[in-house]
């Protein structure tokens, strides 16, 4: 099942080692390319994005558990909005000692009423 996350709420997954890196690309809609990103570089892309404090909320990012591998989550950013010319899609693994509840706790965005 799909959940909504924030930027800031990825990093910290990341930054507070609930999760690795393994894989990030960007699909590119209109020549239907994908191009792998180097994970230090989509690191230190994220870090910047935080940074900018007001535009990392501009970006959308969805993640669910991987189907395929009980350890491993898939988050994205840009497959739901039809005015996204790319998508960024991040493959992580859970770090040792780590489930997925304590995943979801971190990563899951509520909406404040």
């Amino acid at each position: 099942m799909r959940r909504r996350t924030t930027t800031q709420k990825l990093q910290q997954a990341i930054t507070n080692n609930l999760l690795h890196i393994v894989k990030a690309e960007v699909y590119y809609k209109t020549s239907r390319k994908t191009e792998t990103i180097d994970t230090d570089k989509f690191k230190d892309s994220l870090d910047f994005l935080c940074e900018s404090d007001v535009f990392a909320d501009f970006v959308d990012w969805h993640y669910e558990r991987n189907i395929s591998a009980k350890d491993e989550y898939i988050l994205d950013s840009g497959a739901m909005n039809p005015y996204s010319e790319n998508v960024v899609t991040v493959y992580l693994r859970v770090a040792d000692g780590m489930n997925g509840e304590d995943i979801d706790r971190t990563l899951l965005f509520l909406e404040e009423e």
